[in-house]
């Protein structure tokens, strides 16, 4: 798994009038994370460890991450902002992995602040492939990647249990996630924002320009379409850096440190990141059929919290970000 690119960016309420940018860029990491500090920290806290050569690093917006050896890497916090994430993804996927049959990286062991670095880290398992937003994944990874989210956000009989009879915590003690635990209602000054950015910028890759009447629509239904009557358990950055992807095929799901509750169509929005429309769909079938949910208005809020995010992105400086984004907003039918 990689990240060639940093992603992931708080969203924030806009005002229609704003000219602000959205974000500046990830922020600085902390001067201590090195090579050298992560062999110190492992010759005094796991020394068992100690003796796997620390390999390649990747930079993503929260977390630093070293290669260990083939089938390790420690994962540390960039910034402070970053030690909940990391506790976060420690504790929740660790309670709710057990109904899990995807490829994800599991927290193998949790180390203290020392030689100079401030924060807990932790080494986890890696998880091999080529994330999506690179490398998009084909249309038929489309349904294994619905049965996944379909297994995060727990199936139709949740109230017993797991697919496997695994007891889930309550979606209650999800973090709420400001960026994605919210409701369409409170995107739609973003959306406009963005929408106007768009409409009037330089265009996509090959000269692709917005449909902004195409846009307003899928948006306007997405506000018209009845709302979700439960939140679930959701990864909550389910974009293409956070998918992997073999030639083509799912390979899995990293960066867990937004898990949060939330609108079950938010994880399958994300997806219009990170394949093509046909897969998006698939996907949604297979999860239906998983879950057995019973959701009217799933399919038009999810392709409204795609949009959102296309939108966005594509007010960015970050070329992956950009390319996810057109290439999401082409799978929408947003294009002229």
């Amino acid at each position: 798994m990689s990240k060639a690119d940093a992603t992931g960016a708080p969203t924030v309420a806009r005002d229609v009038e704003s000219t602000t940018p959205l974000d500046t860029g990830p922020p600085a990491a902390h001067p201590a994370i090195s090579v050298e500090t992560v062999r110190a920290l492992l010759a005094s806290q796991m020394p068992h460890l100690a003796p796997h050569p620390v390999g390649e690093r990747f930079d993503g917006w929260d977390m630093a991450m070293y290669r260990l050896g083939d089938a390790l890497a420690v994962r540390l916090p960039r910034v402070e902002t970053a030690v909940e994430s990391l506790a976060r993804e420690t504790r929740w996927t660790a309670a709710l992995s057990p109904a899990w049959s995807f490829a994800y990286p599991h927290v193998i062991q949790t180390g203290a602040p020392g030689e100079g670095y401030p924060w807990p880290w932790a080494v986890v398992t890696w998880v091999p492939g080529t994330t999506a937003d690179a490398a998009p994944l084909d249309a038929a990874a489309g349904a294994p990647v619905g049965r996944a989210i379909a297994e995060i956000h727990g199936t139709a009989d949740a109230a017993a249990g797991s697919p496997r009879g695994v007891a889930r915590p309550p979606v209650e003690r999800a973090w709420f996630n400001p960026e994605q635990s919210v409701s369409l209602a409170e995107r739609t000054a973003e959306v406009v924002w963005a929408l106007g950015r768009v409409e009037v910028g330089d265009g996509g890759p090959d000269g692709a320009r917005l449909d902004p009447a195409a846009a307003r629509a899928i948006w306007s239904r997405a506000l018209e379409a009845p709302a979700p009557t439960e939140q679930v358990w959701s990864h909550a950055d389910l974009h293409g850096s956070n998918l992997l992807s073999d030639r083509g095929d799912f390979a899995g799901i990293i960066d867990w440190g937004k898990i949060a509750r939330g609108d079950r169509a938010v994880d399958l929005a994300f997806l219009y990141t990170a394949m093509p429309r046909a897969g998006v769909e698939s996907a949604v079938a297979a999860y239906r059929e998983a879950t057995g949910v019973d959701d009217a208005g799933l399919d038009a809020r999810l392709l409204g919290i795609a949009l959102h995010k296309c939108l966005v992105w594509a007010t960015l400086d970050r070329p992956l970000n950009v390319a996810m984004a057109w290439r999401g907003m082409s799978e929408l039918g947003v294009l002229r």
